[in-house]
Formats: structure tokens, C-alpha cells, sequence
């Protein structure tokens, strides 16, 4: 059994084999006599003390003995002066120019110094700065952000969510050698000179890089942050929503009627147009962030290249798209109702009834609309259906207008002309037929709108496909949303409308009157 001794390094009690003692006793008296004539001679050893330490402490768990072959390790990676001043040029007579060992900084969690998971003293370390001065700097962005409302994609809660990420990817540096790396000193006796010795002589110079350091690491998170963000809104709305179901809005391009014959390179050219913007941000931001060295094939480059190239697929497909829709033309006509009814009945028929979701329905005080998908994937659309009160004197007419789209007038015309809405009347009931579309027979640019000029007297119900009397507002949306304030200009609209045409009604009835009296 090997007899063992107590020792204390650097104020650290450690329990070392009688042959490891001897072994620490003469390097560490081979320290002193070398550094004995350096002016900060004891700092730099008790600095030695410290790693050596942190290395037994590494090597050599609470309650265990340190064995010679871990004095030996630990002596290895510390090294001999005599080595060192070999490698350096001798540091007692050229500690001016401070020779030492440069060791790449690498970004680590500093978990001996932390509040929460260490990012602001791992930033700090790799910044050289103070982590007083980052943690600060943390909190200005995080009020700054909540107060001001910056970058919208979350407020206060953007710094939040920048920490918890850095805190998942910086991993921790749990060794001796990875918190060397994160400070970006060596492990060896060549640290502490220069750490020592240099002193504050380039202090000034040293913040100023590490303050640029770190405004690199947080403007290459924020880049980080905004490219998923965006990557993620981007698929969310054009893989992950339904615009009916089963149908997610990039495949509205196939419910189209288009100027090309296949959509697929419309999709793939809008696709890549949106994505590799927020690709290359993503790109760059963990470049910027892990400083990867520059490849002979350059990424960035390449992703520019293709977005330049998507930009003029994008405006070429679309152009090309576009075209049997650049020009206009609408038709109408009108239907004699009958005089005498009180009570009009609206229906709204189909080949298949109306489903319970992904419905497009917008009802309110003087309008109807409803377009639904139905189990075959086949698009149904009904005529807009708008009433219009007027004078009791006046025709109760049924107005019908039809807009088409083509490549030119004259076919947009015959195309409103050939398109007249679908309509049955039978002595107080109004049936109404829609459109069908699907992905042969493609929506080309057509609209209907139907209006009935009735009396305020006269009460209409629609029946089908749900009861409504134009008394309240009915909104039933597939993804679309209608806002507060569209809903509010809607209602005052249609409020000032219904006035005016109150008092047009009251202008036309003194003239009438007048003419009778001049008569």
C-alpha cells in the first residue's frame, strides 16, 4: 500500500501518493527559481498553483488520491520553463514583446460564473469584456426591445427567446481545456506570464475588439433568429394552413387558370423567391456566429446566385400567368320581380350541401356571400348577392352584372356575355345556382354579382343554405380573417347609404310632387 500525503495547492487540499508529492515539491521549486527574478514573479506562480489545481481537481474527483502518472499528466500539459522559454525566445529577457502561446477562442457557456446558464459570461470571456458590462448591455436590449417594440417578432420576449437559444446551442465548458479555450489562453506556463505580465498595456484596445466581437455575436443570433422565424412563417403559411380542406394555399395556383401549362415551376419559382432570402440569413448568421472559414465553394454566393435567378423566374412565370387576365370587360341585364309580394325568398343551391368548416361565408345588413369546398375537392362559388332599398314607387328589379377577365375586350366580353348567373324565380322565391371549379375546370377571371332593387317594406330571407334577414352580421371564415375595422366602414357604409338613398328617395318624391302642381 503506497503511503500518501496531504498538500495544499492553491488554497486546495488534495490527498497525493508519497512519490507524486516529491514530484510536485521539485517542479514547483523549479517554478519558483525561474521566476524569481521576473518583477511579478509570485503572481505568475501562484497562477501556476491555481491551474495545477484545476487540473488535479479535473483528473482527481473530491475524496480520491492524486497518483503519480496524474502528476505527471498534469506536469506534461503545464510544461517545463526551460521548454517554454525554448519555444518563446526565453520570456525573462524578452517579456516586453509577451511571446506566448495564441490559442483560438472558441464560445462556451461559462457555468463557474452564471445567474442562469452562463451565456453572458461565455459572451464576455469570448468578447473579452466584462460580464458586468454584457449582462447590462442584456438587460438594455431586453427593455429596449419590450419598450420600443423592435423587430416584431415577439417584443420584450425576442431577448428571451435569444437566450434560451443561445443556451441550447453554446454548449458548457466543463473542462480545463475547454475554459482555457473560452478565455483563449493555453493550458501550458505561458498563459500566465503574459496574462501577468502584460497587464493593462493594450486593455483599451482589447475592449474595443471584444466589444466588436460581441455586437458580431449578438447581430449573427438576430440574423439566426429571423431566418427561422421567417423559414418557419413561410412554411406554416404555405404547407401548414388549409384554405379548404385539404387544400393548402400554394395549391390555389392549380384552382387557376394560367397563361403556362404546368404551375410546378410558378410554385417552385414563388417558393424559392420567399425561402433562400431567410436561407442565406440563416447562412450567414452561423458563419458570422461559429466564424467558419471561407470554402473554395461559397454558399452565400451560391444562394445569392439562385435568388437572382428565382427573382426572374418569378417575373417571367407571373408575367407570362397574368396574361389572359390583362384586360376587362362586364355585362348586365335586369329581371322584372313581382309587385305585389311583401316577403322574398333567397336560395342558394347546390349539387352538394354546404360543409360545417372552410366555409367562405360573409353575411351582413345588405350583403350575402358563401363559396365553399366541397368532399370531391371541387370549388363552389355563388353569385355576390347585394340589396339595394329604393323608393316605394320605383320597378322591383332583379339586377344581374358579370365581370370576366381575358387578354383582350373583346373577349372579355363575350366571355360576360356567355356567363349570365343562374337564376329561377317562381312567384316569391329566387333560386340561385353557382360555379363549379376544379383543377380541369379552372377559375378564369370570372365574377357575379346579383342585386335585388326593392322597397324598405319588403323583407327578404335567404334560406339556403343557412336562414338569414339581413338584421345581423354573419362572418365564417376559411383562413382569412376579417379585421375590426374593415367590419366598422363596412357597417357605416352601408349606414351613410341607406341614408342617402332615404333622401334621394325624399328628393325625388317633391319633385314628382312639384311637376304634379306645375301640371
Amino acid at each position: 500500500m503506497k503511503k500518501v500525503v496531504k498538500i495544499s495547492i492553491g488554497n486546495l487540499a488534495f490527498t497525493v501518493e508519497e512519490d507524486g508529492f516529491l514530484l510536485i515539491k521539485g517542479y514547483l521549486g523549479e517554478i519558483q527559481d525561474h521566476y524569481q527574478s521576473n518583477e511579478n514573479g509570485r503572481e505568475i506562480v501562484e497562477g501556476i498553483e491555481e491551474r495545477m489545481a484545476e487540473l488535479f481537481l479535473e483528473k482527481a474527483p473530491a475524496g480520491s488520491v492524486v497518483t503519480i502518472s496524474i502528476v505527471k499528466e498534469v506536469i506534461a500539459i503545464l510544461g517545463r520553463p526551460s521548454a517554454i522559454d525554448q519555444e518563446q525566445g526565453d520570456v525573462r529577457f524578452a517579456s516586453s514583446s509577451y511571446n506566448y502561446k495564441r490559442v483560438p477562442k472558441k464560445l462556451y457557456r461559462n457555468g463557474q460564473d452564471k445567474v442562469l446558464g452562463g451565456v453572458c459570461s461565455g459572451l464576455a470571456a469570448y468578447s473579452s469584456l466584462d460580464v458586468a458590462l454584457v449582462r447590462i448591455l442584456f438587460v438594455i436590449l431586453l427593455i429596449g426591445f419590450s419598450f420600443f417594440g423592435l423587430i416584431h417578432i415577439g417584443g420584450g420576449s425576442f431577448m428571451i427567446i435569444a437566450y434560451i437559444i443561445m443556451w441550447i446551442v453554446i454548449p458548457q465548458a466543463r473542462t480545463v481545456e475547454q475554459r482555457c479555450a473560452m478565455f483563449g489562453e493555453p493550458m501550458d506556463l505561458s498563459y500566465i506570464n503574459q496574462k501577468i505580465g502584460k497587464g493593462a498595456t493594450n486593455q483599451s484596445s482589447g475592449a474595443l475588439k471584444g466589444l466588436g466581437r460581441l455586437l458580431s455575436i449578438v447581430f449573427s443570433v438576430l440574423l439566426i433568429i429571423i431566418s427561422v422565424s421567417g423559414l418557419a412563417t413561410l412554411s406554416f403559411s404555405l404547407f401548414g394552413l388549409e384554405v379548404f380542406k385539404g387544400v393548402i394555399p400554394i395549391n390555389m395556383l392549380d384552382y387557376l387558370y394560367l397563361g403556362v401549362e404546368n404551375g410546378l415551376f410558378l410554385k417552385i419559382a414563388i417558393i424559392s423567391f420567399l425561402t433562400l432570402p431567410f436561407l442565406g440569413m440563416l447562412y450567414g448568421g452561423i458563419q458570422l456566429l461559429f466564424r467558419f472559414k471561407t470554402t473554395r465553394v461559397r454558399p452565400g454566393l451560391i444562394i445569392l446566385l439562385l435568388w437572382i435567378i428565382s427573382l426572374f423566374a418569378v417575373i417571367f412565370y407571373t408575367v407570362k400567368s397574368t396574361r389572359p387576365y390583362w384586360d376587362s370587360a362586364e355585362y348586365s341585364g335586369q329581371i322584372t320581380l313581382n309587385q305585389e309580394v311583401d316577403t322574398i325568398y333567397v336560395r342558394f343551391i347546390s349539387k352538394t350541401p354546404m360543409p360545417e368548416e372552410r366555409v367562405l361565408l360573409s353575411a351582413d345588413y345588405s350583403d350575402f356571400f358563401v363559396s365553399w369546398m366541397d368532399n370531391n375537392r371541387e370549388l363552389v362559388v355563388f353569385p355576390n348577392l347585394r340589396i339595394v332599398r329604393q323608393s316605394p314607387k320605383a320597378e322591383r328589379v332583379l339586377k344581374y352584372r358579370t365581370y370576366a377577365h381575358a387578354n383582350s375586350y373583346s373577349s372579355a366580353l363575350v366571355k360576360a356575355q356567355r356567363a349570365v348567373p343562374s337564376i329561377q324565380i317562381k312567384d316569391s322565391v329566387i333560386t340561385i345556382s353557382p360555379k363549379y371549379y376544379n383543377r380541369q375546370q379552372k377559375w378564369d377571371g370570372l365574377s357575379q354579382e346579383i342585386s335585388l332593387n326593392i322597397p324598405e317594406s319588403v323583407i327578404i330571407i335567404v334560406e339556403e343554405p343557412l336562414q338569414h334577414s339581413f338584421n345581423k352580421v354573419i362572418r365564417k371564415e376559411g383562413i382569412f380573417r376579417f379585421h375590426k375595422w374593415e367590419r366598422n366602414f363596412e357597417r357605416k357604409f352601408d349606414n351613410w347609404e341607406h341614408r342617402f338613398e332615404r333622401k334621394l328617395d325624399r328628393f325625388e318624391d317633391r319633385i314628382e310632387r312639384f311637376e304634379e302642381r306645375f301640371d
